[in-house]
């Protein structure tokens, strides 16, 4: 990559272009850890592909708070499930807050419209 090249983009280009190459080089590296994991987990790969020490794990087993399977005395765990048991905990931004409140307001607004005609 050439100096000229650098100097010659706005800064806007450029930033589209540092999180074009960051998406290219993370989403390598996902795909990677993803095919070495496997589809079923063990209780310690399920704790290290949550970052959760192994009680913990078992903990939220016992309390029914996380998805596992049980065979025997052993826990196993599907990861793809993991996965969508994380996004569960998704916190909103400040703006899905507001464009649901603006959405829910204009529906109400909507409806007691309708109701007085």
């Amino acid at each position: 990559m050439s100096a000229s090249f650098l100097t010659s983009l706005s800064e806007q280009e450029f930033k589209e272009f540092l999180k074009s190459a960051i998406k290219e080089i993370i989403g390598d590296d996902l795909a990677k850890l993803k095919s070495s994991l496997p589809d079923i987990l063990n209780i310690k790969e399920a704790a290290a592909f949550l970052k959760l020490k192994i009680t913990t794990l078992y903990e939220k087993t016992s309390q029914k708070i996380i998805p596992h399977f049980k065979k025997g005395n052993k826990l196993y765990f599907n990861r793809n499930e993991l996965e969508e048991w994380i996004k569960t905990g998704k916190v909103k931004t400040k703006q899905e807050i507001e464009g649901n409140a603006v959405s829910y307001l204009l529906t109400k607004k909507n409806k007691n419209n309708r109701k007085n005609k």
